[in-house]
């Protein structure tokens, strides 16, 4: 397994990760909003169907949680 295939956050934030332009860019966050804002502060043209959360085992695309 690759270390992008793993959770990064410690354990007050959720782990989420952002398909970027040169690969994964690996987000803490407590929500959706603000690991979209983390991304913002890597890489230009953020979207969301490019966000995956962690779900305890692996992961998965998200929805906005607002």
């Amino acid at each position: 397994m690759n270390h992008w295939d793993k959770p990064c956050a410690i354990s007050s934030l959720t782990s989420y990760r952002y398909k970027g332009r040169y690969g994964w860019i690996m987000i803490g966050a407590k929500n959706t909003d603000g690991a979209l804002s983390e991304a913002k502060r890597s890489t230009q043209g953020v979207i969301i169907d490019n966000l995956q959360v962690w779900d305890g085992s692996q992961y998965k695309g998200v929805t906005n949680d607002t």
